[in-house]
């Protein structure tokens, strides 16, 4: 085990604000409505580490799409 109580290679994020970020950046993006926040997190709590990831850079690139970057 790692000295910061993780193992070697293990994903470790803060699910929360993760979240938090992905629905902003979905919301930002046109993609999300504001009232379906709770609903998508609720999805969103069943992801693993790795699938969370993904949904996060995808949500961070329809943003920018979204923004005209």
């Amino acid at each position: 085990m790692a000295t910061n109580g993780h193992r070697p290679g293990e994903v470790v994020i803060d699910r929360d604000k993760t979240m938090n970020t992905i629905c902003q950046n979905l919301i930002k993006a046109g993609v999300l409505l504001p009232a379906e926040t709770d609903r998508y997190k609720k999805l969103l709590r069943t992801y693993d580490p790795i699938q969370l990831i993904k949904v996060l850079i995808t949500s961070h690139e329809l943003r920018e799409y979204a923004e005209g970057g």
